[in-house]
């Protein structure tokens, strides 16, 4: 199911969108502050998505939510959201957007559309953000949404081998 803010298009993560994002997540920026790492190709993206669309974890134990964001502005993807439903009721939100559509609000926006989406579809939900501590436009973006800290977390392996530290947001 699709899902509509202001200005966006969420539309429900498929395996044809492989080569409608791979570009886009080809910037070394995205992955300063994040475990993933680039896509080798847009078959290898494409292997992942078909995974993903699957929409629930091999055990069955968690929900997998993914959503190419659409802008209808800009008339292209800009990026995805997701959210994993944990079997404690937690909803653990990742997103990335591409860095020409970085400060538009459009983090702010697909997160919130995502989240309401949440809140209407599911009961009691808690959502949780794990960010790196120096990624300071992510933690902006998550207490303007009104997501409090909860604790901090150390020594956290990264993509690139280093361990660095990480904040838990949360939001009831």
């Amino acid at each position: 199911m699709k899902i509509y803010s202001q200005r966006l298009c969420l539309e429900p993560l498929k395996p044809d969108h492989a080569e409608l994002l791979f570009n886009g997540l080809q910037s070394a920026s995205i992955y300063k502050f994040i475990e993933d790492v680039r896509p080798q190709s847009i078959q290898s993206l494409r292997d992942r998505y078909i995974v993903l669309a699957r929409r629930q974890s091999p055990d069955g134990t968690e929900i997998w939510l993914n959503w190419a964001v659409w802008s209808v502005v800009e008339k292209c993807y800009i990026g995805y959201v997701q959210a994993t439903i944990t079997i404690d009721n937690s909803a653990i939100l990742g997103y990335v957007l591409f860095p020409n559509f970085w400060r538009k609000g459009y983090a702010r926006e697909a997160v919130k559309c995502m989240i309401n989406y949440l809140i209407e579809t599911y009961q009691n939900l808690v959502f949780r953000a794990e960010v790196d501590v120096e990624n300071h436009r992510s933690i902006t973006l998550l207490h303007n949404l009104g997501f409090v800290k909860s604790k901090i977390l150390k020594n956290v392996e990264s993509n690139q081998y280093e361990l660095n530290h990480e904040v838990q947001y949360r939001k009831s």
